[in-house]
């Protein structure tokens, strides 16, 4: 019997969902899987590294890039039948990388830990250091046209409206770790964080207000669906998050398998999601 590409001892992290039906996720050991059926079936990819994958991104069915634990950074443009890696400059503190967002056709953003933020231009092919490094983490990176927004360790929040030439910092209600950003438009977006901390903004990120929790587990990832945000975490935490301008609310979804996750990606009708295990649930 031919074992399953997606074990039961496998560890996935991060999730892309590039076009209807096209999943792919990583994970521990270096591991890449693709699936062309909406997760009905994977098939493992062989990649170069065996370093934990922490992210994926992806422009296409083609293009890809995921990065990881040490600095790691894998790329794809034949829709992963080969994954080549891609130097980046070393840290002397941490090289660990969180978080990667694809953007328009080429760009992406990597964050991690030691103030890790880098850019590539090339479909992930070459990388500039955009932050000098620093002895913080950033855990992830909103991009909304030129507007640009880091969130990271302690509550720490910082942003750049010209694409990453100039930055600053923003207040943060909140001294938590946050985890994970995502705006619906340039005006209103969404944090969360570990203790289940939850931020919202109505003015493009100069200023955020603490949502109340409607859990106190870590919540590690966060997508907005059309409708509403929907937010992933710890112990099966699924919350969503309604309402509009300062009027939102929380409440925790009743579908839960007690399972840890790290990732959410959406598309019509489903969402995805990546960690102890790998789930699909309806929208």
């Amino acid at each position: 019997m031919v074992p399953p590409a997606m074990g039961r001892g496998d560890l996935i992290y991060g999730v892309a969902v590039p076009s209807a039906g096209t999943v792919w996720a990583v994970g521990t050991d270096g591991k890449v899987w693709k699936s062309a059926d909406a997760a009905a079936s994977w098939q493992l990819q062989r990649t170069p590294v065996q370093e934990n994958l922490q992210d994926i991104a992806a422009w296409s069915s083609e293009c890809a890039v995921a990065v990881g634990n040490g600095g790691v950074v894998i790329r794809t443009c034949d829709s992963g039948a080969s994954w080549q890696e891609v130097k980046l400059p070393r840290s002397r503190i941490a090289n660990k990388l969180i978080r990667v967002r694809s953007v328009g056709d080429a760009q992406a953003w990597t964050v991690g830990e030691a103030g890790a933020v880098f850019l590539s231009n090339d479909l992930g092919a070459t990388w500039s250091r955009k932050l000098p490094e620093e002895d913080n983490a950033w855990n992830d990176i909103s991009i909304v046209g030129s507007q640009l927004t880091l969130v990271g360790e302690f509550g720490r929040i910082r942003q750049s409206t010209d694409g990453g030439t100039v930055w600053r910092d923003i207040a943060s209600p909140v001294k938590t770790s946050l985890m994970a950003i995502t705006f619906r438009d340039a005006s209103q977006g969404v944090a969360v964080g570990l203790d289940g901390v939850m931020l919202a903004t109505v003015d493009g990120g100069a200023t955020w207000r603490v949502i109340p929790p409607a859990t106190r587990e870590h919540l590690f990832d966060v997508v907005w669906d059309g409708k509403r945000w929907v937010a992933v975490g710890d112990r099966g935490a699924v919350i969503h998050i309604s309402g509009a301008g300062p009027d939102l609310h929380a409440a925790q979804a009743g579908d839960s398998d007690r399972a840890w996750h790290t990732r959410i990606a959406f598309e019509p009708h489903r969402y995805y999601l990546a960690g102890s295990n790998f789930r699909v649930l309806s929208n």
